[in-house]
Order: structure tokens, then C-alpha cells, then sequence
């Protein structure tokens, strides 16, 4: 699937999550199961997006090289030239970097909003099971 098509398949997910309501238990648990799909999506976004920061930096290198391999000058007249060169590559380097900043941040984020949704999950089942006890009893002494 394209980087498009992966968007728009976690905006979808996201969407959906927006119409529940995580006061009713299904919707919770739905909830829980559609941030971790939104998880697996967005760890491939995150590694597509280190893949092209791995490809940005090779190609700095690369370039960087030549350049010093091809000026004529002194040491310091070859950094500089090759500085020079690769100064666009630098920013394309940051740029991918950034990217998948962006994704393993909000992985990291949904990480913490699932475990959080999990404890409210566990504290509604404990409270339907204490009310469910207290509705047994009163059966059985009626």
C-alpha cells in the first residue's frame, strides 16, 4: 500500500474511533482494537519514513565524496566545496528524520492512550461485576 493509501486508511480508523463512545464497554473495546490497527499502520508509515532518511543520508555521503574526491585545493577548500554540495541533501536528511519522529511519537502516544483505555475497560467490568453481584444477592434474600 502507497504512503497515500496508509493515510487514508488511519484517517478512516480515526474517524470511526471519533463516533464511539468509551463510556459503553463495546464501543471501548472497539476502541482499544482500532488504535492498535491505527498502530500497525502508522509502524509501517514510521519505517517507510526511517527507509527514506536511510536513503537521504547515503546519498549525502555519496555526494559528499565525489565532491571531495573531484575539488581541486587544499583539505579545508574540499570540506568547504563538499559542505556546499551537500547542503540541500542535509535538509532532505532532517526532513525524513523528522517524519518518522512524527510517527514513533504518535505511536508512542496511542501506546499510552490504549493502556490508559485498558484500565478504564478493566474498572467498568469490575464495577458491572460488583453491581451484578449485589443484584444476585438481593434475588436470592427476595
Amino acid at each position: 500500500m502507497s504512503k497515500e493509501g496508509k493515510e487514508k486508511r488511519l484517517q478512516q480508523i480515526f474517524n470511526e474511533i471519533k463516533t464511539l463512545n468509551p463510556e459503553i464497554l463495546s464501543d471501548l473495546n472497539k476502541m482499544i482494537r482500532l488504535y492498535s490497527q491505527a498502530q500497525i499502520i502508522i509502524g509501517h508509515l514510521d519505517a517507510d519514513a526511517l527507509y527514506e532518511h536511510g536513503k537521504a543520508y547515503t546519498e549525502r555521503k555519496r555526494v559528499y565524496a565525489e565532491t571531495v574526491e573531484k575539488t581541486k585545493g587544499t583539505g579545508v577548500e574540499k570540506e568547504a566545496a563538499a559542505e556546499k554540495a551537500v547542503y540541500e541533501l542535509r535538509l532532505k536528511e532532517w526532513e525524513t528524520k523528522a517524519e518518522s519522529r512524527r510517527w514513533s511519537n504518535l505511536f508512542n502516544s496511542i501506546d499510552n492512550l490504549i493502556i490508559a483505555l485498558r484500565r478504564d475497560e478493566r474498572t467498568a467490568l469490575e464495577e458491572y461485576k460488583k453491581v451484578n453481584d449485589l443484584y444476585e444477592g438481593w434475588i436470592d434474600n427476595v
